[in-house]
Order: structure tokens, then sequence, then C-alpha cells
């Protein structure tokens, strides 16, 4: 059977000489594997159409038992103009890249409404001229939604914010001592559209901080990003 899908390119793998291991979060199919043969020949380069986050149509072959799916055709879906070239939102999207990979890995099914939020969030970033700068923090905290652990904003006027039951409190946990809780009801409150930042620098390292903290604590064998420290720096 021949199936036809709109995809987000979430990380490759270059496999044997020619071919491409390509996995993708897809529209209509969830979290798939494929493999994309012949990518580097000149009379048909197809792996042009290959990098982080970019949306591709693909055509593919389903009636094989096989995890990995080949492609039969593949597009260009939506263009994005400034995330791939703007250093700063390259270095962003590399970060969440990481994250959207490794716990997307058992999503199989389809879910139309992630794959319109990761879609549009990065439209949202895309079209951005500035302001963006807590766009990590924000698509993260919004993806947990998702993922099953979205915290519980009730008592948002409590001093602290217990990462590992997701909830504020009256009482630290003994992961964030700080009175942290001002922070995350900013972020859980931010608009990225508006015309500002969310967080000073210092703000912005903190809550770093607090959110991988927060991801490990509730996603299994959760790896912090290999990029983490190039968006340290780029932040510095």
């Amino acid at each position: 059977m021949i199936q036809t899908t709109k995809a987000i390119v979430l990380s490759f793998l270059k496999y044997g000489d020619s071919s491409l291991i390509v996995k993708c979060y897809t529209e209509k199919f969830g979290y798939k594997d494929f493999i994309l043969k012949n990518s580097f020949s000149k009379k048909n380069r197809k792996s042009h159409f290959i990098f982080l986050f970019n949306e591709i149509e693909i055509t593919f072959y389903s009636n094989n038992n096989n995890s990995l799916k080949l492609i039969k055709e593949i597009h260009q879906a939506h263009i994005f103009n400034t995330i791939h070239t703007n250093i700063i939102k390259s270095s962003i999207i590399t970060f969440i890249g990481e994250i959207v990979n490794q716990t997307l890995k058992k999503e199989d099914a389809q879910d139309l409404s992630l794959y319109n939020f990761i879609k549009n969030s990065l439209i949202d970033l895309d079209v951005k001229d500035s302001y963006f700068s807590d766009f990590h923090l924000y698509f993260l905290l919004h993806f947990s939604k998702y993922i099953g652990f979205y915290p519980l904003e009730n008592n948002s006027d409590f001093p602290f914010f217990n990462i590992k039951e997701g909830i504020f409190s009256l009482k630290a946990d003994t992961v964030s001592r700080e009175e942290n809780a001002h922070l995350w009801k900013l972020l859980l409150t931010y608009d990225f559209k508006s015309l500002k930042n969310c967080f000073n620098s210092s703000q912005r390292k903190q809550m770093l901080s607090e959110i991988l903290t927060y991801f490990d604590m509730h996603w299994s064998n959760f790896n912090k990003p290999i990029s983490l420290n190039i968006l340290k720096l780029i932040f510095d």
C-alpha cells in the first residue's frame, strides 16, 4: 500500500553510500522511521529536503513489516524563511529538536493537535524579527501538555513551584529550594506573540535549568541535549 502524509523532520542519519534514515513526526501516522534511497544522486538529489524541522510531503510504501518505511516521493511542504538561517533561531531549534526527537519515539499514533502545535510554533518563531529569546522555554512548557505532564496552574500565588509534583506549593522541594514560582507563573502566562521577552538574562538561565530538571523528573531516561552548551553560549 502507498500512503502520503506531511511530516516534520526530527533527525536523520546517513546509511550506506547513498541512503538516509529519516525520523519524522507525521501528520497522519505519528512518529515514523523512513529510508530515503539514492539521496545523493546528482540527477535526483533528494537530500536537500532533509534538515531539522523541515516540513515535507512524502509518499511511501507501507505494506511491509519493516519498521523502516521506504520513501517513494518527497516534496517540500511549508517553507520556513529564518529559523534555519538566523544563528540564534537555529541554535534554539537544534536544542528543542533533540528533546522532541527523544520524547516522541513511542508516539506512533496520529495526533493532529500535536503535529499542528509543532508546526504552528515553528511558524510563530519564523515570522518574529525580535523578542524570541524565550521561545525554547515557551515551547517546552506547552509541549509538556502533549506528552502528559503540563503543570497544574492552581495556587500560582504560592512562593514555590514543586518540580517533582508539577504544582505550586507553600514549601520548597528538595530539587529547587529558591522561590521559583514567579518564574513559572511568568512563563505560564506568557504570550509568545507579544512584543516582549518573558525573562531577563539571569531569569532565562534559571528557568532553563528549572524546565530541564522538570523534564528529567517527569520523562523516563531523559537525556539533556548535547546542544545545551551551545544554547547557553548564545544567550550569555
